[in-house]
Parts: structure tokens; C-alpha cells; sequence
């Protein structure tokens, strides 16, 4: 069985709720997860969330979707759209914390916190509650759950420009990685894709100014969208987090394995003036890294995959 049939195996017949499902990357796994035949529940603010699910039922010929209308700023309808999937299937397996918005301005340029306390809220406080919430009721019941967090390059590359939306996804990277122990009941991912051509990277003149962007360009959502899908079915993986970019294979992230050893090693040691000095040039090597790793030139046969 190759690796592709064992990741739809693990999803056939599993109840999935997406956030952020009405457009993008949500959207699109979405599709995924029901052509891979898995119930899923498409949470979106955006009513058009409804559309989606029933393009996808009516191209399936049959009800693989359903759809809850929630604003994930709000902390009561994170409950809210786990208990509706709870009240329309019984139960839930997998949920993917999709939803994200990135800052129109630079954090510097805002008259005032709005937009800042927003790009928080949904970015990091959503997928922490919801997860919060998911592994009680997965310990509570005994069910194996998977959780998936969309993060992003723009966590591991600090980018001056777009302060909030780095801080957010670097701190669901962080998140992610605290969750490891979790396992094996529960299962907590992430991938951190290098910018795709989605609706929110494409209307986003911050990250169209990135130098990055000019040099590179954007990446096809569907390399993203498999490395979702392995995030999802492969049960090796647990507390990691997958780099995507348009030239090379996903790629786990050791980046926080490696900090808490030479942290740990530091503090039991003593050594703290060699850590400042360590620590600055480890990251410095691991910025290095993921540059390379982005800037990988897209083999010709696999036009981006």
C-alpha cells in the first residue's frame, strides 16, 4: 500500500471539521477530505461556506459536507461549531484550525489595536481553544482525534513588514510542538507552507511587496494540500510540523527538538554566558536553512507538483 492509499485509508469514514473552508486552502481540503471519504464540516464566517458544501455534495452525489456560519473571534462559537458536529454526526475525529487573516499595514502604520487584537484572536487564541476544548472531549470519550493547524513560513521568517501575522503563526508552530506528548491518543500537526496562490496571500499587497515573493513567486495550493493530507493520515507524525515550498518535499521541522536540547543543556550546565552566543548562531544557521529550502528551484517534470 503505498503511502497516499495509507493516509485515505486513515480518513475514509472520519468525521472532519475545517475552519476557514469557505475559500483557499480550507476550501480545497475540504474537497479533499470528502473526496477521500471523510464527513466533513465546513466552518466559515463567510455564509458562502453553504455554497461550498453543496458543490461538493452535488459533484460527490452525495451529503459528504455540511456547513455552520461562526466568527472563531468568539470564543462561544468555537463551542458552538464542536457541538454542532457532536449534534450532526455523533462525533468528530479530525479538526483543522485553517481560519487565519494576515495585517493589511504594518503593525507600526495602525491607528490602533483593532486590527492587531483580530489577527490574535484568530490566528493563535482560536486554534488554542479549539484544541483546548478537542482534547478534552477526545479524552473524555476515549476516541483518537487528529488536530491540524495551518501556520505558515511566515513564522519561521521574521518579516518586518507583516509583525502580527509572523508572531501568530510562529507561536502556532511553538503551540504545535508543545503538544507532542499528546500522542497517541491525539495527534497535534502543523504545516508552515511558504506563501500560496490563495485569495489571502493574492489580495495582500504586504506580502506582495515581500522581496521573497517578487524573487520566487507563489506557490500552487495543491502542493500544500498534500502535505495536509499527510499531516492528517500519516501516524508517525505527532507534534511536528511539515515546511512546504514550491522546490522541495515537505519537510519536518526539528527546528524546536534541537532548541530544547541545547536549552536544557545550557541550564543544566550552567553554561548561560555560552548561550546567548550559541543560541544566536544556531538561529542564524536554521534562518539560513529554511531560506535554502524556500529557494529551491521547481524541477521541470514536476512543475510544482
Amino acid at each position: 500500500m503505498s503511502n497516499l492509499e495509507t493516509y485515505k485509508s486513515n480518513i475514509a469514514g472520519k468525521v472532519a471539521i475545517v475552519t476557514g473552508a469557505a475559500s483557499g486552502l480550507g476550501k480545497k481540503l475540504s474537497e479533499r477530505l470528502a473526496e477521500y471519504d471523510a464527513q466533513v464540516l465546513l466552518v466559515d464566517i463567510n455564509p458562502s461556506a453553504e455554497q461550498v458544501s453543496q458543490e461538493i455534495n452535488a459533484h460527490l452525489s452525495r451529503n459528504a459536507t455540511s456547513w455552520i456560519v461562526s466568527d472563531l473571534c468568539n470564543l462561544q462559537d468555537i463551542q458552538k461549531y464542536l457541538d454542532h458536529a457532536i449534534q450532526t454526526y455523533g462525533h468528530y475525529d479530525i479538526i483543522v484550525n485553517n481560519a487565519g487573516i494576515a495585517n493589511e499595514q504594518s503593525l507600526f502604520s495602525q491607528p490602533d489595536s483593532t486590527e492587531l487584537d483580530r489577527i490574535l484572536a484568530l490566528n493563535l487564541r482560536a486554534p488554542m481553544e479549539a484544541t483546548r476544548i478537542a482534547v478534552q472531549y477526545f479524552k473524555s470519550t476515549g476516541r483518537k482525534g487528529i488536530i491540524l493547524n495551518t501556520a505558515s513560513v511566515g513564522g519561521l521568517l521574521p518579516i518586518s513588514i507583516m509583525e502580527s501575522y509572523g508572531t501568530t503563526k510562529a507561536g502556532l508552530i511553538f503551540f504545535t510542538a508543545t503538544c507532542k506528548n499528546l500522542a497517541p491518543q491525539v495527534r497535534v500537526n502543523a504545516v508552515a507552507p511558504y506563501f500560496a496562490d490563495t485569495p489571502l496571500v493574492a489580495n495582500n499587497r504586504l506580502v506582495q511587496s515581500y522581496p521573497l515573493v517578487k524573487q520566487v513567486g507563489l506557490m500552487l495550493p495543491e502542493k500544500v494540500i498534500k502535505a495536509m493530507v499527510k499531516a492528517i493520515g500519516d501516524e508517525s507524525l505527532a507534534g511536528d510540523t511539515l515546511m512546504v515550498a514550491m522546490g522541495a518535499k515537505p519537510e519536518k521541522l526539528t527546528f524546536y527538538d534541537s532548541i530544547s536540547l541545547h536549552v536544557t543543556s545550557y541550564i543544566v550546565n550552567g553554561t548561560v554566558n555560552r548561550y546567548a552566543t550559541a543560541l544566536s548562531s544556531y538561529f542564524a544557521r536554521a534562518l539560513d536553512s529554511i531560506l535554502g529550502y524556500i529557494r529551491k528551484p521547481v524541477p521541470h517534470k514536476q512543475s510544482q507538483e
